[in-house]
């Protein structure tokens, strides 16, 4: 089973040191900005990390990005916004919904409305339902 991981999976999967979930699956482009506001609002706003803290998650995010599958959502602007209408969730959100219908990958999220909204679309799950070996 392949998986569609969201920027808090990946967090999490950081976090918690489970990159090894993360090696071979998917995410989209836009995951690398919505971590990088994590990364940001932990530091400047929150105070959680270090400038070198900062500079080390940066460079540990983008070694973790370049070992999974990037995918673009160019040209699906319409079908999202559509998915985004009907379950009352974010573009953002809507995006790696379609994208884990059109390509049958299993959504991973640590957004517990998120996943409540969107298992009725599609099959999705949290960090702890990824099975390391089928990846």
């Amino acid at each position: 089973m392949k998986y569609l991981f969201d920027s808090s999976a990946i967090f999490r999967a950081i976090k918690e040191n489970k990159i090894e979930a993360l090696a071979g699956n998917h995410t989209l482009e836009l995951a690398r900005y919505e971590i990088g506001n994590i990364l940001w609002k932990n530091h400047a706003l929150l105070g959680k990390t270090t400038k070198e803290e900062l500079s080390s998650l940066a460079k540990l995010v983008k070694e973790i990005l370049n070992v999974m599958e990037i995918i673009q959502i160019e040209c699906t602007e319409e079908e999202i916004t559509s998915i985004a209408a009907e379950m009352k969730i974010t573009f953002y959100d809507a995006s790696y919904a379609y994208q884990a219908h059109k390509d049958n990958l299993t959504l991973i999220t640590e957004d517990a409305e998120l996943l409540k909204k969107v298992t009725k679309y599609i099959n999705a799950s949290r960090l702890d339902g990824v099975s390391i070996e089928s990846t």
